[in-house]
């Protein structure tokens, strides 16, 4: 006659490096069953497929891929991902303005070098072949 076991569930945070089991409230579970004081550990490894999602700005279907989603398991993120890569970047970047840039003479060869700084004629500015070498040096 098989005997009925009496489980208890255990949480235990992969992020952890402690191996005394306590309940964690930690967003990354993995399951863990107590049995007659022997430990056995269920697989908390998920299987992930391809998911196709819709963008909310600009309507079109992206692909949120199997390693995106063991990437936000990970990290404990808890929604998919709203928008597609495209709008995500352009969201991103709305907010810094454009990058101005000045032209100056290399200190070095005497062309013209293109720098997101305004020089001040204190320092000398170097093109980026130039600055290349002085760096490889």
């Amino acid at each position: 006659m098989a005997k009925n076991y009496k489980f208890r569930k255990y949480y235990i945070c992969p992020a952890s490096s402690k191996r005394a089991l306590r309940q964690y409230n930690c967003k990354a579970k993995m399951s863990v069953q107590i049995r007659l004081g022997q430990i056995n550990f269920l697989r908390g490894i998920t299987m992930y497929t391809d998911k196709t999602l819709k963008c909310k700005d600009c309507g079109a279907d992206f692909v949120f891929t199997a390693g995106e989603q063991e990437f936000y398991a990970e990290k404990g993120f808890e929604n998919e991902p709203q928008r597609c890569k495209a709008c995500r970047d352009a969201k991103k970047n709305a907010g810094r303005g454009a990058r101005t840039f000045y032209e100056a003479t290399c200190a070095v060869c005497g062309g013209i070098a293109k720098v997101p700084f305004e020089p001040k004629g204190d320092r000398p500015v170097l093109c980026s072949e130039c600055f290349a070498k002085q760096r490889g040096e």
